[in-house]
């Protein structure tokens, strides 16, 4: 028996997979399944082509294969992908601790006590449960209002944040702090964004969107010729809009904020600044909560694997993190090629077992 923990993409993408294998799985779900698509604000869209993020191929062709759909549309196809999955699921069941059996297995702890045990452990537990500070961490005295992107369920929750002429400050220059932008601009909500080093954006227009779909065909060629191709992989704020909101000057960019007191932020260059709130769009870290602190981990902030296994925990597997096969792995578009890749590894596995 298989158990997944994390009921999101990649919990989804290899039940189907192990499905098609006739591999038994538990999939333990803190929430509900998708949970992370049910809590996006609407208007946020996918980053890549409908075809490169959908959990099983024939779906590419339901509706435009180009389109860069919204999270409301993307949701509905994870709902019917999860409505799909032929093994036990135990949703609203959160995982506390994860414990070796001392015969080779594992043993899950929940509320609701103890489940195990398993020959194989997969943490599809993504990012979007663990936010990220700012880095580094500003000190506040609670004089204003500071949250985290992940609080945000609604763009309707900036109005709260107005407060007349003083700006909403956004942490942070990748693709959620663009979102952001764009939301408090359509508010006319005073804006100015908080950044460490330099801007760069994702190019824009007709031309553009050309090239980037070629991209990603070529991408998806260029995974199957180059097994295992790491490289960094966060994508930069896209331009068009957001990028005139800042070089127009509407959007001021300060430097790091290193406190909040009296209502007003202390900048790294000595300046003080009055503003309405902060918005950390500072990204988020991988939740791997469950895994004892001190694993050797790779330059990508993960602990160290062989073909998803971790090296330090035999029996216990990543799937959906940074680089964990190649540099697709952390996003939707690399999650079904990875959730196949591993489901074949504890089919081998589990047909290794049955013959010993």
């Amino acid at each position: 028996m298989i158990a997944i923990i994390g009921g999101g993409p990649a919990g989804i993408a290899l039940g189907l997979e192990l499905d098609r294998r006739g591999v038994a799985y538990e999939l333990f779900e803190a929430k509900t399944l998708a949970a992370t698509w049910r809590a996006v604000p609407s208007g946020v869209h996918v980053l890549s082509p409908w075809w490169t993020n959908v959990l099983q191929y024939r779906q590419a062709l339901h509706g435009n294969p180009l389109r860069k759909p919204p999270a409301e549309v993307y949701l509905a196809h994870l709902e019917k992908m999860a409505g799909q999955l032929r093994g036990t699921l135990r949703t609203g069941c959160r995982v506390d601790a994860l414990r070796a059996d001392g015969n080779g297995g594992w043993l899950l702890e929940t509320a609701a006590g103890g489940h195990g045990s398993y020959r194989a452990v997969v943490m599809a537990t993504g990012y979007f449960a663990t936010p990220r500070p700012a880095e580094p961490e500003i000190a506040t005295d609670g004089s204003l209002p500071m949250l985290h992107a992940a609080d945000i369920v609604d763009y309707g929750q900036l109005e709260g944040l107005r407060d007349g002429e003083l700006p909403v400050v956004v942490v942070g220059k990748r693709v959620t702090a663009g979102q952001l932008l764009l939301e408090l601009d359509a508010r006319a909500i005073p804006t100015a964004l908080s950044i460490r080093s330099g801007l760069q954006y994702r190019r824009h227009g007709f031309v553009a969107s050309i090239r980037e779909c070629a991209y990603f065909f070529w991408e998806e060629l260029q995974a199957r010729l180059v097994p295992n191709l790491r490289r960094a992989s966060f994508p930069v704020m896209e331009g068009g809009a957001t990028e005139r909101l800042v070089g127009s000057g509407k959007v001021a960019v300060l430097p790091v904020i290193t406190a909040i007191s009296n209502g007003r932020l202390l900048l790294a260059d000595g300046r003080q600044q009055a503003a309405a709130a902060v918005i950390l769009a500072t990204g988020y870290h991988p939740g791997l909560g469950l895994l004892p602190t001190g694993l050797e981990v790779d330059a990508y902030g993960i602990p160290k694997n062989a073909d998803f296994q971790l090296q330090a925990m035999p029996g216990v597997h990543l799937l959906g993190f940074d680089n964990v096969y190649d540099h697709r792995s952390r996003y939707l578009r690399g999650i079904r090629a990875d959730a196949a890749r591993l489901a074949d590894r504890l089919a081998l596995s589990a047909g290794d077992a049955r013959t010993r």
